[in-house]
Order: structure tokens, then C-alpha cells, then sequence
């Protein structure tokens, strides 16, 4: 039985409109991916991003010029759709409500992009849609390979390194969001134990996956 969750990042529930580039956000954002209720759960004063936050501190302007539009585990059986997406008022990254749409922090890097870490998030589950398919990343092992498809119908590869469950609270979101360094590519959503009183996941997965040689 699918644990119920109430939204994601505090708020992250549906499908948000990405920000507009001229009023990108300033601070990392919050990836969440944990399940939207019917009825969402108000957050606790001192809420849990339920899905990291990115660090957008670059002007204003989107940084990538191609855009993923899918990414595929072919081991896992996962291949969603992406969307370019912002984030909500809270500071959160926009996700879709079904679990079977991924989305790309847009004001960061992108998976094309010759450094930094291109962040994919979504939902692990849904009331109205059940399973979705970022659910198995919590399977995932090194070695792993992971596609990603881009607007302009380029692919790029990458092999899985590490796979993290971490409890919310421990994670360094600029980290995870990060736009400098080595090159890589970021896939997450929420995991671990359900907080029935709360309405969220406890820990997001995190999988970690660099260019394939």
C-alpha cells in the first residue's frame, strides 16, 4: 500500500508553472518529491523541504541551452518525461503531480552543460497515479546507466557512482544543487520512512551519476 503524502518541499503540490526567467529565484530551491494527498497537509513551522533546493544565484537568465525532455534507467525500467520548471513561492522545485513527469531545475545546470550538477526530480508516488517510476531509484547500484534526451533530440550518458538515502534535514541542498565542479547529474526523490503525522517522507534519495566514458 502506497504511503500518503501531503506535498512536496512544503508546498510543492501539482503542477506549478516554472518561474519566469526574469524573476528566477535567488536562493537554492527545494527538490521535493514526496506524494501529493488529496487534501494537502499544512507544513510544520520549520518544514522539510521534501525536494532539494537549488542555488540559482546566476543572474536571472537560464544557464542551459538544451533542455532534457526525458531521462530513462534502462536496468530500473524508468523512463519518464521531463519538464523545465522553476519554483513555487515557498522556494521549492516545481513538480508535477503525477509521478510519471520528472523536472529539470532550469535556472541550473543541465545535463549538457560542461560543469556543475543537473538536478531531475519527481513525485515517488501518487493517490490519483500511483507508483511512479522514480521510485525504483532506490534500487539503483554504480555502474548503472542513465539517458537523458534533449530538446534538440541529442543524447547524453551517464553511469550512476553513488545512490543515498538521506533524511532531510542532513542534506547540504547547494551541494546537491551545485553549479560548479565537475560535471554530473543529479536524480531525486523522496524515500525512507513516511511521517503519517506530517504528511511527508522523511529522506529523499539521491543517485548521483557522472559522464559515461
Amino acid at each position: 500500500m502506497l504511503a500518503l503524502t501531503a506535498a512536496l518541499a512544503a508546498g510543492v503540490v501539482g503542477c506549478a508553472e516554472a518561474a519566469d526567467p526574469a524573476t528566477a529565484p535567488t536562493a537554492a530551491p527545494t527538490a521535493s518529491a514526496s506524494t501529493p494527498a488529496p487534501t494537502p497537509t499544512p507544513a510544520p513551522t520549520a518544514a522539510v523541504p521534501d525536494i532539494p533546493r537549488v542555488d540559482a544565484a546566476a543572474g536571472g537568465t537560464p544557464v542551459a541551452v538544451v533542455a532534457p525532455v526525458q531521462v530513462q534507467v534502462p536496468d530500473l525500467g524508468i523512463d519518464v518525461a521531463v519538464d523545465p520548471e522553476g519554483t513555487t513561492d515557498d522556494g521549492s522545485l516545481a513538480l508535477d503531480e503525477d509521478p510519471g513527469r520528472a523536472s529539470w531545475y532550469r535556472y541550473g545546470p543541465s545535463p549538457w552543460s560542461p560543469k556543475g550538477s543537473a538536478v531531475i526530480a519527481a513525485h515517488v508516488d501518487s493517490f490519483e497515479y500511483g507508483l511512479g517510476d522514480f521510485a525504483s531509484l532506490a534500487s539503483a547500484s554504480a555502474g548503472q546507466q542513465v539517458l537523458v534526451t534533449g530538446s534538440d533530440g541529442s543524447t547524453a550518458a551517464f553511469t550512476v557512482t553513488t545512490v543515498q538515502t538521506l533524511e532531510k534535514t542532513g542534506i547540504d541542498w547547494n551541494a546537491v544543487f551545485e553549479r560548479d565542479g565537475e560535471r554530473k547529474l543529479t536524480l531525486i526523490t523522496c524515500g525512507g520512512e513516511f511521517d503519517y503525522d506530517t504528511g511527508h517522507y522523511l529522506s529523499n534519495v539521491i543517485v548521483t551519476a557522472v559522464p559515461s566514458s
